[in-house]
């Protein structure tokens, strides 16, 4: 898969160069690079999501703004399902992208009311990226709000950015300078005002939150307070609101975070301070403040001032007396959250705080059990369920690997025991041994062919419904045998999910029932052909049983056959090769000055034929045309990219698709696709709309005309 993807972000790094350098093919390569977000591959997806960043980012001299809105509207349920990539370079890139993608869709769903569709999908990226602020998207949350808050800034910094967007387009304004919901007829169906403001005055509120919380997370404050200075001038409306909560902040009565030092809890509270005075000078400057808080205004200001020229004077990092009025914040979290027992003791088992503490060695046996079972109860009721789910956890995953290593131990005692019995065994033997007595085990009876085609489709079977009791269950058992699992993990196949046996199931096939040397007319070789064809056509079937959802693990099939024989032909011809220039060294050693490098160029030049897999790739393809819906673009573009080889006969399926006035768009997309991505197939696309101009159907003539007119070939 790794080098599937990067000879796929090769391709795609030549698309961009494309993209970047013509106006006429930019808008072309975006609508392609939409079609690739939802491939398996977290680089392909981190190359989708920085590509569309940029590509939005693009200025008029290479795409105009009416383009630019089209494709906009075409990536809003992209952005949304790269959205929900859990990497933090791709969900960052996203929320850049979304924030352009926002602007230009309400703009144009403000000036094209009955536009519910494009609406809907905005409302809905939107709504998807607000709920995440207050997630740990793109990481899993930990139990404990404190570390939650200081970690993953990243995406909320950017997210801050989205959420101030939405409330600068959501709200009035009395400047026309500024796009806002002045600008939006007041009698819109879809954009209606109230609902529209009371969302921006809410999602107001939560960007305060920063600052009003307990402790100081200075990137996030400090990111509040300069987009509020951008809202100051763009929304007076808000002023009464904003100027309260600023002249409430107030550093030094912050908590500091269990997660930062001292003195890097001395250092937030003079950034943030800092921050706080300039945007205060500025709405000053800017004359924003209301007459009735421009007295407690310049009070903050003062204050604030002459704060920062006492700590000028000072060294901030060395300690000082008033140090020791600052107060951490209570921690939430646990002493000691280890999974491993360090003593193997019932107290070492439960104990979450410091196992040195006093509290720990209280014997509690001697409190009376009336007593015991109160403060046990009360105990629970007053628990945080999460904490005390997480809690639970810690103290089973140390008694799960406790319990493991006795497990171990008592095995490996127990070989040690029977290897001891055995040596005994041995030496009795040794002192009756007789050779008349001694036991040959016979040879295993040979299977007939028929009944070695009998088991092959059992094990088929096998594998189908291990591979469905997986799908049933969402999850791989471990094996009991860990050793075994885990090298057979590392031999076959690097991640084991439920696709895995079906992965085997194609390995067999394409490797595991040829023999290493042999005659290719013999009898043996061309049983094991029979008996992988088997295989194989339970494969295709398994196909044909859902090609929407078994597309990816048919590409596997095919990828691995296409492979191994291409492989398997490219050696028996070197062998080949090497057996003629050997056979003319012997007999004229002057002729022949290099045998190796004869040999090597030999190969170079030699076109490796791959007809068994020829054969089940048209088969696929042909059983798969008929049943395609004009919906299923992605699923049918992702085959014919995925494929390793492809040719004209492969090709003629997708003139079929051509021909048919229902899903004709999605035939001349493929081969456009084709023509563009996969160099190797281009002449025998051309060719395929070459036939197609030459066809009847007058759509059919002027569909592949233009094509071909694009693409010099007219």
């Amino acid at each position: 898969m790794a080098d599937e993807a990067a000879a796929i972000i090769t391709q795609l790094d030549q698309a961009r160069e494309l993209a970047f350098s013509s106006a006429d093919m930019f808008p072309q390569v975006v609508k392609q690079i939409l079609n690739l977000v939802n491939h398996p591959s977290l680089e392909i997806q981190r190359w989708c999501a920085l590509f569309l960043k940029k590509a939005f980012a693009a200025g008029p001299e290479l795409v105009s703004a009416g383009v630019k809105i089209d494709l906009a509207i075409d990536a809003l349920m992209p952005a949304k399902t790269l959205a929900q990539t859990k990497d933090l370079e791709v969900f960052t890139a996203v929320i850049d992208l979304s924030v352009t993608l926002y602007k230009l869709v309400f703009r144009y769903v403000a000036e094209n009311d009955g536009s519910h569709a494009i609406w809907d999908n905005l409302r809905s990226l939107k709504n998807d990226l607000i709920f995440k602020y207050d997630s740990q998207f793109p990481f899993e949350p930990s139990f404990e709000k404190e570390h939650d808050q200081v970690r993953n800034l990243d995406s909320k910094l950017e997210l801050l950015k989205f959420i101030f967007t939405v409330i600068d387009y959501q709200s009035q304004s009395v400047s026309t300078r500024y796009y806002s919901l002045a600008r939006v007829n007041p009698g819109h169906t879809l954009i209606k005002q109230g609902p529209m403001e009371a969302e921006a005055s809410a999602l107001l509120d939560k960007v305060f939150e920063p600052l009003q919380d307990d402790i100081l997370v200075t990137p996030v404050i400090t990111a509040v307070l300069n987009h509020l200075a951008v809202l100051v001038r763009r929304k007076r409306r808000f002023i009464d609101r904003i100027i309260p909560v600023l002249e409430g902040f107030e550093s030094n009565s912050k908590l500091q975070s269990n997660y930062e030092s001292l003195e890097s809890f001395k250092l937030s509270k003079k950034y943030c301070d800092r921050t706080l005075r300039v945007l205060l000078n500025y709405m000053s400057k800017c004359q924003v403040v209301p007459p009735n808080f421009q007295n407690s205004v310049a009070k903050k200001i003062s204050l604030l001032t002459a704060r920062g020229d006492d700590i000028r004077k000072k060294n901030i990092l060395e300690p000082s007396p008033a140090d020791e009025n600052i107060k951490k914040r209570k921690y939430e979290g646990f002493e000691n959250p280890s999974k491993k027992l360090k003593t193997l003791d019932y107290k070492n088992l439960y104990a979450l705080t410091n196992v040195n503490s006093d509290l720990n060695n209280f014997d509690l046996s001697t409190l009376p059990q009336n007593i015991l079972v109160s403060m046990a109860l009360t105990a629970l009721s007053r628990a945080d369920v999460k904490r005390l789910t997480r809690a639970l956890e810690i103290v089973g995953e140390r008694y799960t690997d406790v319990v493991k290593d006795v497990v171990s131990v008592k095995s490996e005692g127990a070989k040690r025991e029977g290897g001891d019995d055995d040596d005994e065994d041995d030496d009795d033997a040794a002192e009756n041994f007789a050779a008349e007595t001694t036991y040959t085990v016979p040879p295993p009876k040979a299977l007939s062919f028929q009944e070695k085609k009998e088991h092959v489709k059992m094990i088929v079977e096998s594998f189908f419904e291990l591979s469905e009791r997986k799908t049933k269950n969402g999850e791989v058992k471990e094996k009991d045998d860990d050793k075994i699992s885990k090298q057979l993990t590392k031999v076959a196949i690097r991640t084991w999910d439920q696709d895995s046996w079906l992965i085997l199931l194609t390995r067999l096939a394409t490797r595991g029932m040829s023999t290493i040397e042999g005659d290719e007319s013999s009898t043996d070789v061309a049983q094991n052909e029979q008996l992988s064809d088997i295989i194989r056509q339970a494969l295709f079937d398994h196909f044909l049983g859902n090609i929407h959802e078994r597309v990816d693990t048919t590409i596997e099939w095919l990828n691995e056959e296409w492979y191994s024989e291409k492989v398997s032909n490219e050696e028996k011809a070197r062998q080949e090769i090497e057996e003629k220039w050997q056979k003319k060294y012997e007999e004229d050693p002057n002729s022949v000055s290099d045998v190796q490098e004869k040999v090597d160029q030999e190969v170079e030049n030699i076109i490796v034929e791959t007809p068994r897999y020829n054969k089940w790739c048209q088969k696929v393809l042909d059983a798969m045309i008929p049943f395609l819906e004009p919906t299923d673009r992605k699923i049918f573009l992702r085959m014919v990219s995925d494929l390793p080889y492809l040719n004209k006969s492969m090709l003629g399926g997708i003139k079929s698709l051509c021909a048919d006035p229902a899903r004709s768009k999605l035939g001349f997309l493929a081969l456009q696709f084709l023509v563009m991505y996969r160099p190797p197939v281009k002449e025998a696309c051309f060719e395929v709309l070459r036939e197609l101009k030459d066809s009847d159907q007058e759509d059919l003539k002027e569909e592949a005309s233009k094509l071909l007119t694009k693409y010099g070939q007219a």
